[in-house]
């Protein structure tokens, strides 16, 4: 389902932009000019200070413009600066939701039941690390939904999406910018498996299935497998027949054999017309043998390519 950490976590709604450092007035005070006559050693201290104001605001300005020129090359600044300041992680938090976290990956269903009752407290308060990361992988490759969703939801609140409308606004915004669209539509699917209106995650998501670009339009894909709606089976069993780029039709094949959030009921409902497609001619190579895997995944036999086999494995299944 996942085997690389989400991308890197985008400044959280609300983070206050740096700050803009106003220009120094380098002249000297009209104030000052009916006094300054009265003594040149005055004067002469007064145009130090004024000489010195100006280097020091010239130094704050450069440094400013160069803070400015790092964030903006390293997303990852970004990332670890927001964890440092802005977010203020607590340890003790820290440390028991990534104890937590290992626990459903080991397949500790109370743990799991923790997980999803306490981890809105979580925002704020903890961040995604190494640590939590390969937790939270384990746990969505595993074959629990109850381990699967428990990550999901944390995935959430280690990433500082509130589960709230609000959270669905700042991901539906965060997705319209290329340089995070793959994690917001990953998290788009999460908030909406996770009881935020899943009707409108969907439709989101379901906007970029046409996109140009092909990572975009898997993602999409996997957005809509880990929503995991009923509606969304019919919507990527058209994508794997009508998408052109490979890599969306082999991302919809895993999705619907056994990634996503999907329910087994609704992984039958998928092969019910996959097993039909075994005697399509006009599926690709490719194609039929990701449409065989899946169905080796969902029935978890291996009745080779002999699509009568398949038909009476789903008949006696049903």
């Amino acid at each position: 389902m996942r085997t690389d950490p989400l991308p890197p976590i985008p400044p959280a709604p609300g983070d206050a932009p740096a700050p803009q450092v106003a220009p120094r007035d380098a002249g000297v005070p009209p104030s000052a000019q009916s006094w300054t006559s009265g003594s040149l050693p005055i004067v002469i201290f007064l145009c130090g200070l004024v000489v010195v104001g100006v280097v020091l605001a010239f130094g704050l300005r450069f440094a400013v413009k160069q803070f400015s020129t790092l964030a903006a090359a390293n997303p990852d600044f970004w990332k670890s600066s927001r964890t440092a300041t802005t977010r203020g992680t607590d340890p003790a938090l820290q440390s028991e939701a990534e104890g937590l976290l290992q626990r459903v990956a080991a397949g500790d269903s109370a743990a799991a039941e923790r997980v999803l009752a306490t981890s809105d407290n979580w925002m704020g308060k903890t961040s995604r690390t190494q640590k939590a990361d390969q937790a939270m992988t384990a746990a969505l490759n595993s074959h629990d939904l109850g381990a699967r969703a428990a990550a999901v939801q944390a995935e959430l609140a280690l990433g500082g999406v509130r589960r709230d409308a609000a959270g669905l606004d700042y991901l539906e915004r965060t997705a319209r910018g290329a340089q995070y669209r793959g994690w917001a539509l990953w998290m788009l699917g999460a908030i909406g498996n996770r009881g935020v209106d899943p009707a409108r995650a969907g439709q989101i998501i379901r906007n970029y299935l046409d996109d140009p670009n092909a990572n975009t339009r898997a993602s999409a894909v996997e957005g809509l497998s880990i929503l995991a709606t009923d509606d969304t089976v019919p919507i990527l069993l058209d994508r794997f027949r009508h998408d052109s780029s490979p890599v969306v039709q082999e991302g919809v094949a895993r999705s619907l054999a056994e990634a996503g959030m999907y329910t087994h009921a609704q992984r039958m409902v998928a092969a019910a017309t996959l097993v039909t497609w075994l005697d399509d001619s006009s599926l690709s190579a490719a194609q039929r043998e990701w449409t065989l895997h899946a169905l080796r995944d969902i029935s978890g036999q291996n009745l080779g390519t002999d699509s009568s086999a398949w038909r009476h494995w789903y008949e006696s299944a049903q």
